[in-house]
């Protein structure tokens, strides 16, 4: 899984971004189509949040501390909140690597607040480096030659040399890497082609993984016609357990945009705290989420409007007045194999049904929300839904061995 927040601020006109756990609503509208993949970092949007932040005053400052559910804490509590979460989720490196990298490139010849960059390396180690942007093109190398390296050349040529001017102040980068295996790994001689049907109706060939094990399970309803009824919520733990998946899944003839209305906060904490340890059989497709997002729209309807106008007071980076945010840019990637990370595919050695089933039977062979959450924190670090999982066409060589 790999994530990357961009934040370029500028002079005279204004973009920027975020994320927080219900953000999903938000972040659905900007999309044309209803069968795309979705996949976003709450965690990570709020970090990059965090660090505008320390640079903002006045309606701008509470602004992002009314959006993000810090305006009941004193003003500072959330930078170290912020700082000691990040921490608790990069404490394990022995079962899954977590890592988040921040940087800030400043625009050479202008001073900016001692006191910003001080706090900036203290509560998230971030990274100064002064470019010269109105040499974009040079810049748009650097800054992505820095996100490789901080996502294992995940995302590349996130940015060109059209993002920079010579207006430009200063740019925050967010990336943040995460590889874990499962628990229960998916053996790959039990991967085979499967259909998996669309909500238009249509279906396409993907690989589906099967085991059975024991996961935690529940079935769950919102007492109304939205969710269509009972739903299923699996969550299945990587190695080491604090961090899992979690999958939900409506029924096959429901439409997964009659379970969006319900999919918010204190829910997630509800499934996870009442999901039960038992014996599941799991078919999950192999899919990969790639995406990249402007969030300029989605900060807005959360209510983060004023740096987005002349309007905008991010007097604390720097003692100019003239300051905006310029540049919002979110790119995840999530791939989901075997093995949790990259795993090969075999040929099928079971048959897949729905009858005579021992136990609860997850079959996700139609669309379905994940979640990737560390459960000893409840923190969100990416979550999303599959329309459309890894396509298999029937001329592909995988496709024929299978």
């Amino acid at each position: 899984l790999y994530f990357l927040l961009l934040l370029t601020i500028t002079t005279f006109n204004f973009s920027s971004f975020f994320s927080n756990p219900t953000l999903f609503h938000s972040i659905h509208p900007s999309f044309p189509q209803l069968s795309d993949n979705i996949i976003f970092s709450p965690l990570s949007v709020a970090v990059a949040l965090g660090m505008v932040e320390l640079g903002a005053r006045g309606a701008s400052l509470e602004e992002i501390r009314q959006a993000v559910g810090f305006s009941h804490l004193l003003p500072g509590v959330e930078f170290s909140l912020l700082q000691n979460l990040t921490t608790a989720l990069t404490d394990d490196d022995t079962h899954y690597v977590i890592r988040f990298a921040n940087s800030l490139f400043l625009q050479e010849g202008v001073t900016f607040n001692p006191e910003f960059l001080h706090l900036m390396k203290k509560y998230f180690r971030a990274d100064v480096e002064t470019v010269d942007f109105s040499e974009s093109s040079a810049v748009a190398d650097q800054i992505n030659n820095w996100v490789e390296n901080h996502t294992e050349s995940k995302i590349r040529a996130l940015l060109s040399a059209e993002d920079f001017s010579s207006v430009t102040r200063l740019t925050l980068v967010n990336a943040v890497y995460f590889r874990g295996s499962w628990k229960n790994q998916f053996r790959p001689e039990n991967t085979r082609t499967f259909s998996f049907s669309k909500d238009d109706g249509s279906e396409v060939q993907t690989l589906m993984m099967y085991q059975q094990g024991d996961f935690y399970y529940g079935e769950f309803s919102d007492g109304s016609q939205e969710a269509g009824g009972v739903y299923q919520v699996l969550e299945m733990p990587y190695e080491g357990e604090d961090m899992s998946m979690m999958i939900v899944l409506p029924r096959q003839e429901v439409p997964l945009a009659s379970l969006e209305p319900i999919i918010k906060a204190p829910l997630l904490e509800e499934w996870a705290n009442n999901v039960k340890r038992q014996k599941v059989e799991v078919y999950l497709p192999r899919f990969k989420v790639e995406q990249k997002i402007d969030l300029r729209n989605t900060l807005q309807d959360l209510g983060i409007k004023n740096i987005f106008t002349n309007d905008a007071d991010l007097s604390a980076m720097t003692d100019g007045k003239d300051l905006y945010i310029g540049k919002a840019v979110q790119k995840a990637y999530l791939e989901v194999t075997e093995e949790g990370a990259e795993g090969a595919v075999g040929s099928g050695m079971i048959a897949l049904t729905r009858t005579l089933v021992l136990y609860p039977q997850v079959m996700a062979d139609h669309p379905f929300f994940f979640v990737i959450r560390n459960r000893r924190t409840g923190s969100i670090l990416f979550m999303g839904r599959v329309m459309t999982p890894e396509v298999i066409e029937p001329s592909d060589h995988d496709f024929d061995s299978m």
